[in-house]
């Protein structure tokens, strides 16, 4: 048993670690950058890395490279009722760069709901490109 725990101890502490910097977005979206931010930190631990920003860490620089909302559909008075929000992102891990790309539609039933329906849309494109940016830090 104490095998075990020391094999884990030391297998935890020969983990490579990241650091991830801060979000380069050119979009006033301060939840989508604390959207991506958990993503790929969701993604580092998942992976059985660390996140640490120490000497010899990797650093992934996350960046919003577009979003965009596009109106697909309109009420009977001429007011927008849905949105198709284009998403790209990428992840710099030293020189290596991947770009993500996901496109959601989204409702406004009613001007009552506020943000809340793009947020939504935000988290759904964000869990659809999961998978792909835990790939990409898992080949590390």
């Amino acid at each position: 048993m104490w095998i075990v725990l020391l094999f884990g101890a030391l297998s935890f502490g020969l983990a490579k670690s990241f650091c991830i910097r801060a979000v380069e977005n050119p979009y006033a979206e301060p939840y989508l950058d604390y959207l991506l931010l958990k993503s790929v930190e969701k993604a580092v631990l998942a992976s059985g890395y660390k996140l640490d920003c120490a000497k010899g860490s990797q650093e992934i620089s996350p960046a919003v490279e577009l979003l965009k909302e596009t109106p697909i559909a309109y009420t009977p008075q001429q007011r927008v009722s849905a949105y198709s929000l284009e998403l790209k992102l990428s992840l710099r891990i030293g020189q290596e760069r991947k770009a993500f790309s996901v496109s959601v539609p989204y409702s406004q039933p009613e001007g009552g709901v506020g943000d809340l329906p793009r947020r939504a849309a935000l988290e759904d494109a964000l869990g659809i490109i999961y998978t792909e940016i835990l790939q990409f830090i898992g080949r590390r």
